[in-house]
């Protein structure tokens, strides 16, 4: 009885302390290999200088790799040797494998072919010949197929796999010059391939473990391929008692293994038999599959730890890479008459990306484990032993970053989350003050939660040089991406005496900029939604503190421009109709337009001055008002008995008040002068 005492106040005391121990309880079962044996898969013919066999069509390339006949072939010349790094430990069945290589026969009415391939397989080789049916190939494209029949065959992980390919013979059928015959592998558009039959991969459920009321099962992948086997398959999933766990999973590279852990909160309590199976699929048409049942005791227990700590580094990516947001703000101000930039770029990290941040937030200075070169470089400082590896990211472990970050954020940005510092965040060596700063967003613990880092900067600039706001490559390309996509968001603002410019995007219609400009400053926003790493653009401009660019004054010289235009033009227009002038005031809001909308101020400037012009031509052909004729003059007393004379101009009649000729008389219609000689 003393005994069941004992035994059930130490699963209450372990219920209550698991949550927040960096060790968990393991379940009295073992590690079971669920899969596989040899299977038929496609392994494509790879490289050009270095010939390699893969599964992963992911590392077929953009152009493809070929070899060219242009004269007849009477000896054995071999097409290429591919192999495979290594093999996978097992047994190769009695199969046959298929040689699929893709050709093209150009300048000729057609190609005869001899042709053979080899596949070695550890000490055992076999050879075969092409088919009588495909020995004459016609002009054009397609693929011949050699059928090679492999006896069973035992491998071991030092074994040799490799297939190659020999023409034997080749004469072209009514040759025109140029022919040829060229033989391609490599590419998405040439994938040729040997389908094979052998062990390519090991799966096993690592027996679970309990954390209170929490399960984790873990996958093992074993294979030759290493990393490529987690980065470059379709999917793994895994299902508890037939249902799929859909949250994200963490990864960990165990020696030359690869673990991928779940964490199940469906478990019912005490003790309990779970099926657990995997579906692993390395390529399209093979999934893998296998299953096990588990026995496991759960306790009681909020289960809140965080999710699962591993004891190794975890990955980074898991093939798929991580979501990440980009935010950035800039201020642009005068300063002793230059120029300084006021910059924040906040990262915004999720997925995987963020769980590996906090998992080496928590063990800054651990000499303890293995750890990858940009978390072991990190120093220590005063974080001590308890707080290393608590589970818990302490203010002591952000401060340690934080400080440390200042001289060392070239390679953690680099080596760490794959970006460009400089890119990104600009030269922080010409700043005058720059700070890193981490925030958890409220949550402390390791778990797979987001983060924000933020880079806070202020850099002295050389006004009217040309300055590049971002560049796509910031984020470095990777085999193995650590990011999946990206949303950018930049906000841009100038004081009244400072300007870019202009906010220039080239090589990409992706982004969406809106650059505006009022006479306190300008104000742009550049955005754009689901980036990746192979979408390419570039943002330029020019800070400056020219008077011309600066919009106040811009503003003023415009307003100045067309005030004093349109001035001169009524002045012109005193005496003449005003409604064509009127009419054409409504160029101003045009030009004012302009300027909001932050086209070049030349462009402003000349569009001013031209309008100014077309108010003056106007001011100059419009008609003379009648007021303008006799302005101030007194009315002239018309003596009916006088003789008249009309105006040839405007046919006015005009009283001829003298007989002295000739005579001049100045018409009171248009101001002409008449002259009467008789």
């Amino acid at each position: 009885m003393r005994g069941r005492v004992f035994i059930l106040l130490s699963c209450f005391l372990l219920s209550l302390v698991a949550p927040y121990s960096p060790l968990t309880s393991t379940v009295h079962a073992e590690d079971t290999k669920v899969c596989c044996e040899a299977s038929e898969v496609d392994l494509y013919l790879l490289g050009d200088g270095d010939l390699t066999l893969s599964p992963f069509d992911d590392l077929l390339s953009e152009t493809s790799s070929s070899a060219s006949f242009e004269t007849a072939v009477t000896s054995s010349e071999q097409i290429g040797k591919w192999s495979l790094d290594s093999a996978w430990p097992g047994t190769v069945p009695a199969s046959t494998w298929t040689v699929n290589l893709e050709y093209t026969v150009s300048d000729a009415g057609g190609a005869n072919l001899n042709m053979s391939a080899t596949v070695t397989i550890g000490g055992s080789s076999f050879t075969a010949f092409l088919g009588v049916d495909q020995s004459f190939i016609a002009q054009g494209s397609g693929t011949i197929s050699i059928d090679v029949p492999i006896d069973e065959v035992s491998v071991s992980g030092t074994s040799e796999i490799s297939v190659s390919v020999n023409a034997r013979a080749i004469v072209f059928n009514v040759p025109a010059t140029g022919a040829k015959v060229e033989f391609f592998w490599g590419s998405e558009e040439h994938a040729s391939s040997l389908t094979a039959e052998l062990p390519l991969i090991d799966l096993t459920l690592d027996e679970p473990e309990v954390e209170g009321d929490l399960v984790y099962f873990a996958v093992r992948i074993e294979s030759p391929f290493g990393m490529e086997a987690l980065v470059f398959s379709n999917s793994i999933t895994l299902q508890v008692n037939g249902v799929t766990q859909t949250e994200d999973p963490t990864e960990v590279l165990d020696g030359e293994a690869i673990l991928v852990i779940w964490t199940w909160d469906g478990a019912a309590g005490g003790v309990e038999t779970v099926g657990v199976s995997v579906s692993y699929e390395l390529q399209e048409g093979l999934t893998l599959t296998g299953s096990t049942n588990f026995e496991i005791e759960t306790f009681d227990g909020s289960g809140d730890g965080g999710g699962y700590y591993p004891l190794n580094e975890p990955l980074r990516t898991n093939g798929k890479g991580s979501p990440l947001d980009v935010s950035i703000s800039m201020e642009l101000e005068s300063e002793d008459g230059g120029l300084r930039l006021a910059q924040t770029t906040i990262l915004t990290i999720e997925g995987e990306m963020a769980f590996w941040m906090r998992w080496g937030l928590d063990h800054l200075g651990d000499e303890t484990i293995p750890l990858s070169t940009v978390l072991k470089n990190f120093d220590g400082g005063n974080i001590n032993d308890e707080e290393r590896g608590s589970r818990i990211i302490e203010s002591t472990e952000i401060s340690q970053f934080e400080n440390y970050m200042s001289s060392y954020y070239i390679t953690f940005f680099q080596f760490g989350l794959g970006l460009e510092s400089d890119e990104i965040v600009g030269d922080l060596s010409e700043a005058q003050t720059f700070a890193i700063t981490l925030d958890l967003m409220g949550e402390n613990r390791v778990r797979n939660a987001p983060l924000k880092l933020r880079i806070d900067s202020l850099t002295p600039m050389t006004s009217g040089l040309n300055y590049r706001i971002l560049n796509s490559a910031f984020m470095s390309p990777q085999p193995s991406p650590l990011w999946s996509s990206y949303d950018l968001l930049i906000n841009i603002e100038s004081s009244p005496m400072t300007s870019f410019s202009f906010i220039e995007l080239k090589q990409s219609d992706e982004l969406e900029v809106n650059h505006l400009r009022f006479p306190w400053g300008e104000s742009a926003t550049i955005k754009a939604t689901g980036l990746t790493q192979s979408d390419k653009f570039t943002l330029d401009s020019q800070p400056t503190t020219s008077i011309i660019h600066a919009p106040i004054g811009l503003t003023l010289a415009m307003t100045i421009i067309l005030g004093a235009g349109l001035w001169f033009a009524f002045v012109m227009v005193r005496n003449r109709t005003k409604y064509p002038l009127m009419i054409e005031m409504v160029l101003v809001p045009v030009v004012f337009a302009l300027h909001f909308f932050a086209l070049q101020p030349l462009y402003i400037l000349a569009s001013s001055s031209g309008i100014v012009f077309i108010w003056w031509a106007t001011a100059m052909i419009s008609p003379k008002t009648g007021a303008s004729q006799t302005p101030g003059k007194a009315p002239e007393i018309v003596v009916e008995n006088f003789p008249t004379i009309a105006c040839p101009q405007c046919q006015t009649s005009n009283p001829v008040t003298s007989d002295l000729r000739p005579i001049r008389i100045q018409c009171t219609g248009c101001d002409r002068i008449i002259k009467i000689v008789a």
